[in-house]
């Protein structure tokens, strides 16, 4: 929310691609193969190529860090394909934190947008009731 409301363009896309991503793990979820998740595995792989393009494209410095954690999420979902003693839980429990670490990081970056006094791009709009010029 503070991504939307005080980032600029390439947090708020972030920020909709993230709660997108979120919102279609909850239809993936379910698509699995034994215990691994196969289905959040492609949405967090596409997520993982979302955040490198933006940190080739953006000058920011926060979605090199969010490429970073996805790399890491990429790690877990390898480790739980080759290591057989890594269970589900311990999968599901390293996601939860780097989601953690990863929402920080983008709310860093909106943050770091506001404390340098630069203007969101929401507040940049500008608002107008119907028959009022």
């Amino acid at each position: 929310m503070a991504a939307w409301l005080k980032g600029g363009h390439p947090e708020r896309l972030a920020a909709g691609v993230t709660v997108i991503a979120f919102a279609v793990s909850f239809y993936t979820h379910t698509l699995r193969v034994g215990d691994f998740y196969a289905g959040d595995a492609v949405v967090d792989l596409l997520l993982t190529g979302f955040f490198i393009w933006m940190a080739v494209t953006c000058e920011r410095w926060w979605p090199l860090f969010m490429a970073a954690i996805m790399g890491l999420t990429m790690v877990v979902y390898i480790a739980a394909i080759v290591v057989p003693d890594v269970g589900p839980y311990a999968v599901i429990s390293a996601r939860i934190g780097l989601g953690i670490l990863s929402a920080l990081t983008l709310l860093a970056g909106a943050g770091e947008r506001w404390l340098a006094g630069e203007a969101p791009t929401s507040g940049a709009a500008v608002w107008r009731r119907l028959g009022r010029p």
